[in-house]
């Protein structure tokens, strides 16, 4: 049966019966033609009387998703996950909608969700991977996490001025460590002023802390 008779088929059954349980199938068979429409409606239609009718919310939340409906996409495709933790299906949906919206955050928890689920899928492990170096080159290094911090609390007012002046001297200290470190694996000093605190003074301090 080609895959135009089936889709009629299917079409025929659920028109005499719109409680019958082929309507998710009419809705998956709308959704791999394309015709992203009629798939929701379907899908609609016949969660109406299957509201637990899982694969067909599934592709309910996938055939949104292509219509660029991304909210109500990941309303659908959340309903199955919470249900169906280990649902494969909605867990890539999911990915593959945020990745859609630049989210890759939550585009690897998802992934890395599948990809535990479908431990053999090596498309899903390579997705896994280039997400992981997007998301960590969006990671900026500790120095510069410092450089950010530090004139933030310096500048804070009077009221929050002691737990800002704190996170001021944490942050300086993840930096100092940051150099310290640098200079022990061969990679040479580092020059830099942060928060008005000039490089040499950073040195004293860590050679005083060396000392203590």
């Amino acid at each position: 049966m080609g895959e135009t008779t089936r889709l009629e088929e299917l079409k025929r059954r659920v028109e005499a019966d719109p409680a019958s349980i082929a309507f998710a199938s009419l809705a998956e068979e709308y959704r791999r033609a394309a015709r992203f429409e009629e798939a929701v409606e379907a899908s609609r239609a016949g969660l109406r009387f299957h509201p637990t009718y899982v694969s067909a919310r599934v592709t309910l939340g996938r055939s949104l998703m292509e219509l660029g409906l991304y909210d109500q996409a990941e309303r659908e495709l959340h309903v199955v996950a919470r249900s169906t933790p280990d649902n494969l299906a909605a867990r890539r949906g999911l990915g593959d909608l945020y990745w859609r919206q630049a989210d890759l955050v939550q585009a690897l928890e998802q992934l890395r969700l599948a990809s535990g689920l479908a431990p053999g899928d090596g498309e899903l492990a390579e997705m896994v991977r280039e997400l992981q170096l997007e998301v960590a080159a969006l990671e900026p290094p500790v120095e510069e996490q410092a450089l950010e911090a530090a004139p933030a609390a310096a500048h804070s007012d009077e009221v929050g001025a002691a737990p800002a002046q704190a996170v001021a001297i944490e942050a300086l200290e993840r930096f100092y460590r940051a150099i310290v470190r640098r200079r022990s694996s061969g990679r040479g000093a580092a020059t830099v002023e942060v928060a008005g605190v000039p490089a040499d003074h950073a040195s004293e301090s860590e050679d005083a802390r060396r000392a203590s």
